[in-house]
């Protein structure tokens, strides 16, 4: 019992703690005012976003009848309230678009990569990354996004479908309703993989795979609650519609936008700081220390063990070896040694020393 008590004051304190952590790094970095510079852009880009991705997806016989079914769910399940007339817009301007030259479409694509840039700018800041992408890398992540989000959605509800209508699920799911369970976990479940996939892929640096899940699962969590809080908030007061009769929806919809990208940064916040979290240096009310030359020392050093064995050095492995730095510390060294043409990165993640210590004089 007293072990039980002890673990759940130590939880308790460090769940305090973390949280305060995050929430000072999260207005340090000025969370609120990126999430509002995410929403105007976020108006502005949202109707060539949404034709670009959706172009695409038509682009494909196989998702031809999938096309309508999966805008109806997007709007339902992540737009609280408002959803039809947003919808309605949001179709008549892409029924405009499809008139469009091929200048005018170039001119769409942009304008979405733009926003996608800005997102991939905000959250290099929240990892202190200063080493970004070159160009060419960043616009194949880009359009990675563009095309690979709507089709990954596409194959998630066709699978979906296509093992609902199996004659051995049919009867599972006449009997305890599995359809109703399976497609009201799916806008939380399409939410969580969607924060984490943009926690791991947009930041140019290593992010662990855990804690972006963790991350992504809490932003998912607070973004349905905030749905069904917005949703009430409509539901219940007619101010705005009083205010601003039928252009009500446009404060609204702006209003939702910028809740959405409030969420969708305090989630990387969180994600950062699993890594960057130390329970005795927020108790003691500092930063804690930052990384050394003796850090960077170690560092080189299993680097150099790693190409004497032909292996590539991993966050893992760092952490194996008792270098306990937190992750943006890491990747900071790692990016003074790649600007220095010291090291070059693993496709899967991990660090190759390219220089022969027996060349490098102490200058270097």
């Amino acid at each position: 019992m007293n072990l039980l008590l002890k673990k759940v004051r130590g939880t308790s304190i460090w769940l305090y703690y973390f949280c305060r952590f995050a929430v000072r790094q999260f207005y340090r970095q000025r969370g609120l005012q990126i999430a509002s510079s995410l929403a105007y852009a976020t108006l502005l880009s949202l109707v060539p976003l949404i034709t670009v991705m959706f172009g695409f997806l038509g682009g494909l016989p196989v998702f031809e009848k999938v096309g309508g079914f999966i805008e109806n769910f997007i709007i339902a399940n992540f737009v609280p309230a408002f959803g039809d007339t947003i919808q309605s817009y949001l179709h008549e301007f892409s029924l405009k678009t499809s008139q469009l030259t091929a200048t005018g479409v170039t001119i769409l694509i942009i304008i979405a990569l733009m926003l996608l840039a800005t997102i991939d700018n905000a959250l290099n800041i929240i990892w202190h990354v200063q080493v970004r992408r070159r160009p060419a890398a960043r616009f194949l992540v880009y359009w990675s996004i563009l095309t690979l989000g709507p089709l990954l959605v596409g194959v998630g509800i066709f699978l979906t479908t296509y093992v609902l209508s199996l004659s051995i699920v049919s009867d599972v799911k006449a009997s305890l309703g599995l359809e109703l369970q399976l497609l009201s976990w799916l806008p939380f479940l399409s939410s969580a993989i969607a924060f984490t996939l943009l926690y791991i892929l947009m930041p140019n640096c290593v992010v662990s795979r855990r804690h972006a899940i963790i991350g992504g699962v809490v932003a998912a969590i607070l973004f349905e609650y905030a749905k069904f809080g917005f949703g009430v908030y409509i539901s219940s007061y007619s101010t705005y519609e009083a205010m601003y009769g039928a252009i009500a929806v446009i404060p609204i919809f702006l209003i939702w936008i910028y809740t959405s990208w409030v969420i969708v940064i305090l989630g990387a916040h969180i994600t950062f700081c699993l890594s960057a979290f130390r329970l005795g240096a927020e108790i003691a009310g500092s930063r804690g220390p930052e990384w050394t030359f003796a850090d960077a020392c170690d560092v080189i050093a299993l680097l150099w063990s790693g190409q004497k064995s032909g292996t590539t050095l991993t966050y893992a492995g760092l952490r194996k070896s008792g270098i306990k730095l937190p992750l943006h510390q890491i990747n900071e060294i790692m990016n003074a040694l790649d600007e220095a043409n010291w090291i070059q990165p693993d496709p899967k993640g991990g660090w190759l020393l390219s220089r022969d210590m027996s060349e490098l004089t102490l200058m270097d």
